[in-house]
């Protein structure tokens, strides 16, 4: 499994759009990243053995001075070496998945992200590769879908746009022989998304 700052090097460069993040080894490179972000920004764990990092506290939203980013960077660090800096971004939060069936083959996942994914258990599955009624059929098996239309004034999601974004997932999850893939969350707003966080996991050659 790829750590969080190379799953989500290995999206960018595949032109699916990721918030603007920055892998940070020191306290300098910290700094000298804030300053070139917009705020608010969040700090993340980039570690291959902490996978879940709300778990293991391995997150810390709505940073907006240096006073807590470098409070918050002194607790992080005992449990990462590195730590992935990234603009906070607001909207409709996706989850977005590849796995392998032992029964069906590889599959795609869609369904409501977020820390509640697990509680919600809002998804929707198809053997890959998709076609573009497959990606509506998912998206309309959601119980929650209404959320895309739009909740106590948040904007109302492009459908179309989703539907292109988990053809091109299925897509590249064969090209480029992925067995696992974790996009939790995705932030969906009117007419565009943000991957903010990853797990990538490539088969072996």
């Amino acid at each position: 499994m790829l750590k969080l700052a190379d799953s989500l090097r290995f999206m960018k460069t595949r032109n699916f759009d990721v918030a603007d993040f920055y892998e940070c080894a020191s306290k300098s490179e910290l700094l000298s990243a804030f300053d070139r972000m917009q705020k608010p920004v969040v700090l993340k764990i980039s570690s291959e053995e902490h996978l879940h990092k709300t778990d293991v506290g391995g997150i810390v939203l709505g940073i907006n001075d240096k006073k807590k980013l470098l409070s918050s960077y002194a607790e992080l660090k005992n449990l990462s070496a590195k730590v992935v800096l990234q603009e906070q971004k607001k909207g409709l939060e996706l989850i977005i998945g590849i796995h392998n069936d032992g029964v069906f083959g590889q599959m795609i996942m869609l369904g409501i992200g977020g820390v509640f994914v697990e509680l919600i258990k809002d998804v929707s599955f198809r053997k890959i590769p998709i076609s573009l009624k497959d990606a509506d059929d998912m998206i309309n098996e959601l119980r929650f879908n209404h959320l895309l239309k739009g909740f106590r004034g948040s904007e109302q999601i492009s459908k179309s746009l989703l539907a292109k974004l988990l053809m091109n997932i299925s897509e590249t999850a064969m090209k480029e022989k992925i067995k696992a893939l974790d996009l939790n969350p995705v932030i969906f707003r009117k007419n565009d998304y943000f991957i903010v966080d990853a797990r990538v996991l490539l088969k072996k050659l």
